[in-house]
């Protein structure tokens, strides 16, 4: 099963962005779930499985931190979810506010490409050890 394409879950309100993410992961061999906020996030773990969520920190509806507090609490399969936030906000204080739900890593907008393929590549590797 390790040899299998990895489903990638993207929150994001920017559509742009959102456009721009499904290309790039998926032109890197990653099966893509889009949602444009953390309510369709969790409505879309009603029907995939990820291995992986790339969301957003502020979004209208339900908030990426929000959105994790959910899956943390209410979806116990998904307690080890390799979980990364993509946020333009860089304070310290407000990446401390959400340690305790354990995202793996914070990537800053804007989105350097490699960086966030590395990454994936990184978290998905120590996911499966």
């Amino acid at each position: 099963m390790s040899n299998s394409i990895k489903t990638i879950l993207v929150v994001e309100d920017e559509r742009e962005l959102l456009h721009i993410l499904n290309d790039e992961l998926t032109s890197r061999g990653y099966r893509v779930e889009l949602a444009r906020n953390g309510q369709e996030g969790l409505d879309k773990l009603q029907r995939v499985e990820p291995d992986l969520v790339i969301c957003d920190r502020a979004m209208p509806v339900m908030s990426g931190y929000q959105f994790l507090e959910r899956l943390r609490g209410a979806y116990p399969q998904y307690n080890n979810l390799p979980f990364i936030f993509l946020t333009a906000l860089a304070d310290p204080r407000d990446r401390h506010s959400v340690d305790h739900l354990r995202p793996t890593s914070y990537l800053e907008k804007p989105v350097d490409f490699d960086k966030l393929a590395q990454t994936i590549s990184e978290t998905l590797t120590q996911s499966k050890s």
